[in-house]
């Protein structure tokens, strides 16, 4: 009779540690996240998302067109700067110095506009990955509102005023 005992004892033992090691790994997947690990929004109706990736695709739309409108002016400019050069004429030094600042004041905008293309291609990835609307420096949910105003934003409020705050003691 010992022997059923220690059976039952042993196969009771093993459902126990069964159950204890099935529990155990609930316990390890319902762990927090690391950092990581693409966070997704949570409240994020899918039909927002697609109504900000929309948003999104247009103004890439509209950045690529005015990035090439940009092109189509700068190589104008270009070419009648040839033609001037070859025939001969002398730019004063007013003339070279407006020209000089206005291709400053081009390459400036056209950079600034290829800033903002890439943060909305970085918005495009994030909606791809599933996390879109969540904040990179909190973790949380960015309001609506402010994805309405700036869909490609990365920070809610509160992380884009503390690291205002932080670049404005920097200079």
């Amino acid at each position: 009779m010992p022997q059923k005992r220690s059976s039952k004892s042993a196969s009771s033992r093993s459902t126990r540690v069964g159950r204890s090691s099935a529990r155990a790994a609930k316990k390890v997947s319902a762990a927090p996240r690391s950092d990581t690990a693409p966070r997704r929004a949570k409240g994020q109706a899918t039909g927002r998302v697609e109504t900000y990736a929309r948003l999104l695709l247009e103004e890439r739309r509209r950045l690529r067109q005015e990035l090439s409108e940009m092109e189509e002016h700068h190589t104008k400019n270009n070419e009648e700067k040839h033609a001037a050069d070859v025939s001969g004429y002398d730019d004063d030094l007013v003339d070279v110095a407006t020209e000089t600042f206005e291709r400053e004041k081009g390459l400036t905008l056209e950079s600034s506009v290829q800033g903002l293309l890439e943060m909305v291609e970085e918005a495009l990835r994030r909606v791809r990955n599933g996390t879109y609307g969540v904040c990179d420096g909190c973790g949380r949910p960015i309001d609506a509102k402010r994805l309405k105003a700036i869909p490609y934003a990365r920070l809610c409020i509160k992380c884009k005023e503390r690291e205002e705050r932080l670049r404005s003691l920097v200079r």
